[in-house]
């Protein structure tokens, strides 16, 4: 990272680099980018501090744990007002089936990514959990059939602006 806190290619590449695998050892990352481990670590703190790393985690099997059947819901709510947002966003951040809740522009106000054992799991969560809202109007439904790209990598590139 330059003096002035904007990212250099080597910074580019540690990022790039940690998005394929955030468990690689510094050492080994250090030798990737050509520097000492020392200054690798001192680095990836400062991506940290300045928020350009939000977090590690670890991507679960579905299917390993017990909820095989992916769904996404569109969800349009009968009132915009900021708070029904607010609240609906709050709701579904507790909820442990919602993978990925996403506030929308347009005919639907928010995308879920659900995840469940079985379409009967789904039916529940659908007819209690979401139906059950007295701020959802109307939901719409469907099941994935196959998940063509998950890593959620971002394009690691010196062109930022």
């Amino acid at each position: 990272m330059t003096q002035h806190g904007h990212l250099d290619p080597v910074d580019f590449k540690i990022l790039g680099i940690l998005q394929e695998n955030s468990r690689m050892d510094t050492t080994q990352i250090a030798f990737k980018v050509h520097k000492s481990p020392t200054a690798t670590t001192d680095r990836i703190r400062r991506l940290q501090e300045k928020g350009y790393i939000k977090r590690y985690t670890a991507v679960l099997d579905r299917q390993l744990m017990g909820r095989p059947t992916l769904m996404v819901a569109m969800v349009k709510l009968n009132s915009h007002a900021a708070s029904n947002l607010g609240d609906f966003s709050g709701y579904m951040h507790s909820l442990p089936e919602i993978q990925v809740c996403l506030q929308l522009s347009g005919e639907y106000d928010f995308l879920l990514q659900v995840a469940v054992k079985d379409p009967s799991e789904y039916e529940h969560f659908l007819n209690i959990k979401l139906c059950g809202l007295t701020i959802v109007e109307k939901v719409q439904s469907a099941l994935v059939l196959k998940e063509c790209k998950l890593d959620g990598a971002l394009p690691v590139c010196e062109n930022k602006p």
